[in-house]
Parts: structure tokens; sequence; C-alpha cells
């Protein structure tokens, strides 16, 4: 019998929403003045407090799975007192529902979380096998700001997304936009969304729980877009990567009369933002020689928009490879945006490029 990934897509829902309890008690404590928000201290605790009880849950559930997370032990090796800090985050969080909380093993001691987040920080994807790509907190500068972040599970079978759930603390679906000035922060259990998906049977979202998980709905097909001249672009503003600085010619050639992106620091949530219809195309655009992104800011995502009827390739029109290693090593830059305009798109892309020769044979014309 064929399986139907529910139990998969149950224990990755389950599991973000219990790591997205440990990033906002991290949050509180910035919120408190007990942490400064002018280093990086916040996000290290979160990063590894949320990979840790990811790690436990997934691992104790399929111990054969490959899991690949973000952060390693390197920083907590030399560092005992972060070490405490971080157990005391995960020894104190929890689900508030039994029967949810009875199905997450957790680290029974600060050693056991070490091996945990040592498990998913020094594995590899490959072209086969389960693997399990996890980001704790995808969108650094969003969260250390109180802004957007992103908790993040996906499942590859075979190197193929096949489920995956992404927990949004500050996204108020019902606001019909995501901004990073005007993140949904009141900490209550109604506050912010979970978006999950398992390949061929659509995406979800339902709200944020800390406990069972609440109701769900179909995200819907994304409408035709009919008119070019209103297209929506989203991209990370703030960005420290070197973009291509023709990308608002980009825009024009494909007959948008602005080029004014929504800007939103995570990767994940971009892929989400167009999947709930709230911005149109993602464009990225590196210059040459720019070190590929890794997986685990894309793996998911992609599947979550196209099971809302979008497309996502490189800038060529190639599928992105999941399957070689911890980076996007096979693809050169993106476009995101719904299936009915993504040829179109992709020739205004070749079409701009084709002016700059420092892009000649990286993209095809």
């Amino acid at each position: 019998m064929a399986n139907s990934y529910e139990h998969e897509l149950k224990l990755a829902e389950l599991a973000v929403q219990k790591a997205v309890i440990v990033t906002r008690k991290v949050l509180q404590l910035v919120e408190k003045g007990e942490l400064a928000k002018d280093d990086k201290t916040p996000v290290s605790l979160a990063d590894f407090a949320a990979q840790a009880l990811l790690v436990a849950a997934i691992h104790h559930r399929f111990p054969d799975d490959t899991i690949v997370g973000e952060e390693d032990t390197r920083l907590l090796a030399t560092n005992p007192a972060l070490v405490e800090r971080v157990w005391q985050l995960v020894a104190s969080s929890r689900l508030d529902d039994a029967a949810s909380e009875a199905l997450l093993h957790a680290p029974a001691s600060a050693a056991d979380m070490l091996r945990c987040i040592e498990l998913g920080g020094r594995s590899y994807a490959g072209p086969t096998g389960r693997v399990w790509m996890l980001d704790p907190v995808d969108g650094t500068k969003g969260f250390l700001r109180g802004g957007q972040y992103v908790v993040c599970a996906t499942l590859l079978v075979d190197g193929a997304e096949t489920v995956a759930a992404f927990g949004c603390p500050h996204v108020d679906v019902a606001a019909g936009a995501i901004s990073e000035q005007d993140a949904q922060t009141d900490g209550t259990a109604a506050a912010g969304c979970l978006v999950a998906a398992i390949r061929g049977r659509g995406a979800f979202v339902r709200p944020l729980s800390t406990g069972a998980l609440a109701e769900r709905r179909r995200i819907e097909q994304r409408r035709p877009v009919d008119d070019l001249r209103r297209l929506r672009f989203c991209e990370n503003a703030e960005t420290t990567s070197p973009q291509f600085a023709g990308r608002a010619e980009i825009a024009a050639a494909l007959g948008a009369t602005t080029w004014a992106p929504m800007h939103i620091f995570s990767t994940q949530l971009r892929y989400l933002a167009l999947a709930l219809g709230l911005a149109d195309v993602v464009l990225r655009a590196p210059r040459p020689g720019e070190a590929p992104p890794h997986i685990w800011d894309h793996a998911g995502g992609v599947m979550v928009f196209a099971e809302a009827g979008g497309k996502v390739t490189d800038l060529n029109g190639k599928d992105l490879v999941f399957t070689a290693g911890r980076d996007l090593t096979e693809n050169f830059g993106l476009v995101a945006c719904p299936a009915g305009i993504h040829a179109q798109v992709i020739e205004a892309v070749k079409g701009v490029f084709a002016a700059y020769p420092e892009y000649n044979g990286i993209v095809q014309s």
C-alpha cells in the first residue's frame, strides 16, 4: 500500500508548532530586556532550541531518515553557558494538549539535546532515500527585529519534495498582506498560521496553536494573472548578496508599470506569500560567482506554491535540484510565479540578460 504521508505531515506540523513555542519564548526574553537585540544571541538560542526539538521528534519516529538541519554544535562546544540557556528553553517547551505532546519525543538531557542538533548539522541530501530539511528560523533579520520569520520542516523522498510544514508566527492571513513592519506579535494562541502540503494533494493553512492542530482550510488555486501591468513582485530588499542591477528592466519587459517589490526577509515566506495570493513574482538574480543558496531555504516552499498553481525554476527554466548536498549548486537564480505566466517571465528574463555580457553562458538566451 502506498504511503499517504499523513503520519509524516501530522508529526511535522506538531513539531513545528512546538518549535514555534520555543522561538516565541526567546522573543519574550528580548522584550523583557533579558537578551540584547544588537547581537545574535537571540537567534542562536532560537535556532539551536528549535532544531533540537524538531530533530528529536522526527528522529525518534523515523530513525532511518536522514535529517539535514541548518545548525551544528561547533558554537556550543566552547560555550557551556549557551548550552545551559538552550537546554532550559528546550526542557520548558511543550504543547498544551497532552495527546499531541505525547506524539513528540523530546531530548532527555542537555547531552541528548546536543546529539540531536549535531545529527542535523552534519548531514547532506542525496538522490535517494528520505531526507528531512530543517530550517529552525528562516528570516534571521526579521526575527531579530520582532518581524516575520518561519519555522520550516520538509521531507524529500528520492529528491522530490513530499511533505512540508511551515510555522509563521507573525502572519495574519486574514489581513490580506504580509509586512515586516506590521507583524502580528501579540503572542496569543490565535496569532500566526501554519501552512502545510503533501505532494499532489494540495496545500492547506490553519491557525497556529500551542496545543492540538487547529482546523485547516485548503489554499485555493492561484487565479490567472490577467493584467501584467499590475504584477506584484517580492524580494528581500536588504539582502547582502549582490543582485543583478537590471531587475526593474525585467519587470518593464513584462509590462509592469512599477518596480516596487514587497519586502520579506524570509525566503520560505516569499513562497508562501505567492501561494496565498499576496504576491505574483519572486526573482532571484545573483551576480555571477555568488555562492548558491542553501537547500533548506527553498525545499518545501517550492512544493507549497506548486500545489497552489505556481511554478518555480531557475533563470534557465530548469527545476530546482535538491539532491546535491546542502546547497542549490545545480541551479542559477530563480523565477517563481503562477504557472500561467511562467513562460513569459522566463522569456523576459532571458531577453534582458542577453544584453549583459557577464551572464553569457550562465543564462541561456
